[in-house]
């Protein structure tokens, strides 16, 4: 079995029912053993404050209300509304109360730059959780060796996803679908012509993961890069990847076909928006394919969302989270003890030796987990099969996710998100200010030149 999580086959992926059994009864062994060797009851009296962004929260409520019952925990857990990076950097540098925190790996490696972050590695049982990753998921978490987080989730961002509907109205069969981003602007304007008010939905959303990202991902699918992996020089191009995509940016916008609402669009509107049913093709994440064809809470496009092939290129980048564990000044020995055994039972096994809430996250909300252990079992078959328009669509789901980008050479590094911020307003204003593509891509390598000087990289 390949242990490379974005290279898994789908034998790899996919045990034979004698494997799953054996692998069964050993799991069962080992959640023993881990149920004997962790402590999770918490022996300070103190408050853990757990903060995240909004997704699900009735879900994270739930699994926080179940530890403290179990365990006598003072877990305090609350949503961050607004630029969440943000947020949570005045958070730390105020070292206000916050003990752990929902962080993307750019924002995992900044904070962690800044000596807000207590690694995970410094779990007692630390070593064990970095070896049951998927060795290219730790290398994405990991500074200097030092495992920042715990896995949240694995996704990729960026998926086309496509409303069959009124694609297939329009006179195409699937067969037509576009492989790569050429074709697709190609058919959004075949199927303005045949009379398609709205046939694309871009992620030029209004969150730090909006627009900014879908520069990045579209880059990467075309087989560019915005910045070296290991020396995070600039690589953007205006005759290579770069300046098509823009291009191909521009063109539509000035169609028409983009109503200016979608700039302003949260996360849940951006969603909202295409389960309307009034697009057709719109970079989504991948999980999502379960929302949008679940009838209780998409009947618009339920059973009719399926998602590009990635036999010609990639689609999307790498999203992932981690739960981390800051280094709060003040905080006494016994509550970063209690800190440690709330995340390790958040963000690992619980006290049955079983994955609790990455199960849970992946049978409810097809969250991947960066667990080989989660992504292994013959319930993660189970979850992603159920959740898509035909089973046969799982095939693709694998195809996709083996082919997706990470942009390590933006994101893994310390600066990570002031270039996000810039690289969002640059964007913004390069479509609604009518700016040259020639001149937002110079400007993006010279910041990025600006950074690494700043912070000798």
């Amino acid at each position: 079995m390949s242990s490379d999580f974005l290279n898994m086959s789908r034998r790899s992926f996919l045990r034979t029912s004698a494997l799953l059994s054996a692998t069964a009864m050993t799991s069962s062994f080992a959640g023993a053993a881990f149920a004997q060797s962790v402590d999770f009851k918490p022996t300070s009296g103190e408050t853990v404050y757990f903060r995240g962004w909004q997704f699900r929260t009735d879900v994270v409520q739930q699994n926080v209300d179940l530890y403290n019952k179990t365990f006598g925990g003072k877990v305090d857990y609350a949503t961050v509304t607004g630029d969440y990076p943000a947020v949570m950097e005045k958070a730390l540098i105020a070292n206000e109360n916050l003990d752990v925190l929902y962080a993307n790996p750019s924002s995992a490696v900044r904070y962690n730059g800044g000596g807000w972050v207590l690694p995970a590695s410094e779990l007692p049982n630390g070593e064990e959780i970095a070896n049951g990753l998927y060795p290219n998921i730790r290398d994405a978490w990991s500074v200097d060796g030092k495992l920042l987080g715990l896995s949240y989730f694995v996704s990729t961002r960026g998926c086309l996803e496509v409303f069959t509907k009124p694609f297939l109205a329009a006179g195409f069969t699937e067969e037509q679908l576009p492989t790569t981003w050429d074709e697709l602007y190609d058919m959004v304007y075949v199927l303005k012509d045949k009379g398609v008010a709205t046939p694309f939905l871009p992620h030029w959303f209004g969150e730090y993961f909006g627009i900014s990202w879908a520069f990045v991902f579209e880059v990467m699918n075309r087989g560019g890069e915005v910045a070296d992996a290991k020396t995070h020089e600039p690589k953007l191009t205006v005759d290579g990847p770069a300046g098509k995509t823009l291009a191909a940016w521009k063109k539509l916008w000035k169609s028409g076909l983009v109503p200016e609402e979608v700039f302003s669009y949260n996360e849940a509107g951006y969603i909202d928006a295409f389960r309307s049913g009034r697009y057709v093709f719109s970079p989504q994440q991948i999980y999502d394919l379960k929302t949008f064809n679940d009838k209780a809470q998409s009947g618009d496009v339920a059973g009719h969302v399926t998602l590009l092939s990635g036999k010609n290129q990639s689609w999307g980048l790498i999203d992932s989270a981690l739960y981390v564990m800051t280094a709060r000044k003040g905080r006494s020995e016994a509550l970063t003890d209690d800190v440690k055994k709330f995340v390790n039972w958040y963000g690992y096994k619980d006290q049955d030796g079983k994955f609790f809430v990455a199960d849970r996250w992946l049978k409810e909300n097809m969250l991947f987990s960066g667990y080989k252990e989660v992504m292994e079992s013959p319930q993660a078959r189970e979850a992603v099969s159920t959740s898509l328009m035909r089973p046969e669509d799982y095939d693709r789901v694998l195809e996709v996710y083996s082919k997706t980008p990470y942009p390590k050479g933006i994101w893994n590094v310390v600066w990570s998100e002031e270039f996000n911020f810039w690289l969002r307003e640059k964007l913004f204003a390069f479509l609604q200010q009518d700016l040259e593509a020639e001149a937002v891509i110079n400007e993006a390598n010279e910041k990025i030149v600006e950074l690494n000087k700043r912070y000798k990289i």
